[in-house]
Formats: structure tokens, sequence, C-alpha cells
């Protein structure tokens, strides 16, 4: 742990997560730290980690003939009924698949879709006639659902391709470049103010290339100073499992060697939960819960403006300090 001068002010340094380089976020946390009595005094870095990623190019050149040139004859967003019938389209994805009850004919030999024989249902037997009526009514529903589902992502290929690829230029970036992402992250650390506390604050992807820095084998010869990790809606413990960071692994080496607050949010379907992943990895791991009540995918991004957020990690950094 490094001593903090007295009165020093300290520094958080932001790093954002998918998509293309956006400001909003660290002048949200400003103002938001402004507004606690504790950490009002904090500088902000926003660090662009993956300037290198490829640029904001159109990529309709790869889509089939008929969508070049781009000629949007209607809205390129989707509307309420569009994103309605998508959200109905994976709830029937999702769905298990519809199979009709086995059948026994006179002769007792089982008959139906899994023995690869069909029968009718028999006419003394009401309810197998009414479970084939159900079953054909919800297979006929399920494919006429799907089918407009798949109408709509054909009119609106161009914008969701596009949407799509602008959110996985970092993440492409980082699969191939990680190493460098470290660096950009590590020579931002060094020009924060070494005398006050540091904290290192991932969001989604930025959270999970704060966690490989961190645990790196060479992070403490670094000598590079960071008092608390803070990620929110990250995937780092969700990668861990399926063998996806850089340095850390199920029954591998590695540890986690400053505290680590995790915040997650039960409406943020990439939020995840670390404690009990990496508790063989040492260190002290906290998950913070909080609530946003907005609606996934916003959801997602609607930790910054959250007091609940400011709070926790003032009581962590005094937990910190303390010990």
């Amino acid at each position: 742990m490094f001593p903090a001068a007295p009165n020093a002010a300290g520094t958080l340094v932001f790093l954002q997560g998918t998509g293309g380089p956006d400001p909003v976020p660290a002048e949200t946390i400003r103002w938001m730290l402004a507004q606690d009595p504790v950490l009002e005094g904090y500088s902000v870095l926003d660090v662009t980690w993956a300037a290198g990623a490829a640029p904001d190019v159109s990529v309709v050149p790869a889509l089939p003939p008929r969508y070049q040139p781009v000629t949007p004859s209607g809205p390129m967003e989707l509307d309420a009924a569009e994103r309605g019938l998508a959200l109905a389209g994976l709830d029937l994805v999702t769905a298990p698949p519809l199979h009709r009850p086995p059948q026994a004919s006179a002769d007792g030999i089982q008959t139906g879709e899994n023995s690869g024989a069909s029968a009718a249902p028999r006419e003394d037997d009401p309810a197998a006639f009414e479970a084939e009526e159900e079953n054909l009514l919800g297979s006929s529903l399920q494919r006429l659902t799907l089918n407009l589902v798949t109408d709509v992502a054909i009119r609106r290929r161009v914008p969701l391709t596009e949407a799509a690829s602008d959110f996985s230029r970092s993440i492409i970036y980082y699969l191939r470049h990680g190493a460098e992402a470290r660096t950009a992250i590590t020579h931002a650390l060094r020009m924060a103010n070494q005398d006050g506390p540091v904290i290192l604050f991932g969001h989604s992807l930025g959270g999970v290339a704060a966690l490989d820095l961190v645990t790196a084998p060479e992070w403490i010869a670094e000598g590079v100073r960071v008092d608390l990790l803070v990620t929110a809606g990250s995937q780092s413990p969700w990668l861990y499992l399926l063998g996806g960071l850089a340095h850390l692994a199920p029954g591998g080496q590695g540890t986690l060697p400053v505290p680590w607050l995790n915040f997650w949010d039960e409406r943020d379907l990439l939020s995840f939960c670390s404690e009990r992943v990496f508790a063989g990895h040492g260190g002290r791991i906290t998950d913070e819960e909080v609530t946003s009540g907005e609606p996934f995918p916003g959801s997602h991004s609607a930790y910054f403006a959250n007091p609940d957020v400011y709070r926790a990690i003032r009581r962590e950094l005094e937990t910190s300090q303390q010990g």
C-alpha cells in the first residue's frame, strides 16, 4: 500500500468500455466526484486505451449487393414495434423446441416425431387431439414471429451491422493488441499524482483491461501506484471461467495485489460477480450491487451517475487506508 501525503488530492484513472471514444462518462464522473465531500478534490484521467482500434469506417461493402450503395428509404433506427418483435423473436429462439408427443399404435408400437414415423392422435383420446392442436398452433406462431424478426433484420441490416461494428472495434483491438493497450494504461497511471490515492476505474471491457494489468507478473516491479481497482459492468469473472483473461486462470497462478471493488446491477446483463470466482487469488474483493432501474442496455452505462457507486468507493478507500 502506498502512503498518502496529508490532504493530497487523489486521481481516478478511467477506462471506458467498448465503442468509440466518449467523453460523457468521464465528465459525469468528474461531476459526481465534486458532489462528494471526501472525493471532491479528485482529478479524472480519461484514458483512450484503444486509440489504435480500427477507424470508424462503413462496413457496408462487406454486405450483399442489394445493400450497396446505401440508400435508406426509411428510418435507420428500429421503431418500438420492431423492437418488440425482436424481443419476442429472442424469446422464441431460446424457447424449448416443440415436439409431437409419441403415440402408441394399436399393436403397441410407438410412433411420432422421435420414432421416425408419424401418426395422428387417436380419435378416442381428446387430450391427445388438444395437445396436437396446441403444438401446431405454437409451431405456427413461432415460425411467423421468427419470419417477422428476420424481415425486420433484413430491412435494418445496415444500421444493425454498423452498430455491431462500432461496438466490436475496441474488443477486436484488445484481443489482438492487449499488451499495447495495457502499456497505454500504465503510462496514464504514471501521470497520476503519486502523493495521493489512485483509483483505477474500468467500465465493461475497460475493467477487463484493468484487471489484466494489475495481475501481470511484472506489475509489482513496475512500481506504479494503484490503491483501489474499481470495475463496473465488467465481464472479468465470466472471461476468467472461460480462460479468457491474460494472466489469471482457474487453477493457475497469479494474485490480486490491490483491493478490488466490483459493481454489478441485476438489470445489467453484462455485469458479473467476482468474490467467489477469484477467491483463490488473494486480495480483498468486494462485490457491490447497485440498482439503476434502467432497462438493458441503458443499465450497462448507468453506473456513472449513481451516487451509491461513489459512496461505496469512499467506504472502500477508507477501509484500505485503515488497513
